[in-house]
């Protein structure tokens, strides 16, 4: 886990590289957010570059369990969507997957050279429906872009709030009203298009 002290320097570069990124962040803002002297944020970190791995391999950490859900068999496909977006939307909103998604656009080797993706391999969602819809549990339709519509209706709510806030007239408070209710709404309607009704 590290010292005390290396934990809240670890605080506070997640805080700087969740809102600036890579490239924004400044090693002096860190030192100030920590309490610290540069030199002292150097000694335990030699450079912006290894800090930033740390705070991306912990922020990975966070995601890989979500990943797992699409490989858990004691779900029902219909619990693996709520599950996976609740937990997506939660992670969207404290700024862990936009701070993923901004980072990989970056450098897409990032989440390849940690997950050791094969091109061959399966997308772990994608596999699981094919499997579902080959068992006729779910309506046939490209899980390709049922994924991205998944991570897309996680993560724009968080990507665009003020945006959101001023369309729909709402305030902070009502906004974040409206998202307790948001990520159940959603797995409701992504899963109402894939259900296959018992009438048809």
């Amino acid at each position: 886990m590290g010292t005390e002290i290396e934990q809240i320097i670890l605080v506070a570069a997640r805080k700087e590289f969740e809102e600036k990124g890579f490239n924004g962040a400044r090693m002096q803002s860190i030192a100030d957010l920590a309490g610290i002297s540069k030199p002292s944020l150097h000694y335990y970190y030699r450079s912006k570059e290894n800090m930033f791995q740390k705070i991306f391999d912990q922020a990975l950490e966070e995601y890989i369990p979500l990943i797992q859900t699409w490989t858990n068999d004691s779900l029902t496909w219909e619990e693996k969507i709520k599950v996976f977006i609740n937990a997506l939307v939660k992670s969207a909103h404290e700024g862990n997957m936009l701070f993923l998604i901004r980072e990989v656009n970056r450098n897409p080797n990032l989440l390849e050279e940690r997950l050791k993706i094969k091109p061959k391999t399966a997308n772990k969602l994608v596999a699981c429906f094919e499997e579902e819809m080959s068992k006729k549990n779910m309506r046939k339709t490209d899980p390709r872009v049922v994924f991205m519509m998944i991570h897309s209706v996680c993560s724009f709510p968080a990507l665009n709030s003020q945006m959101f806030q001023k369309a729909l007239r709402l305030s902070e408070k009502q906004y974040a009203e409206l998202m307790k209710t948001y990520a159940d709404t959603c797995a409701q309607l992504i899963i109402h298009s894939l259900k296959i009704e018992d009438h048809q």
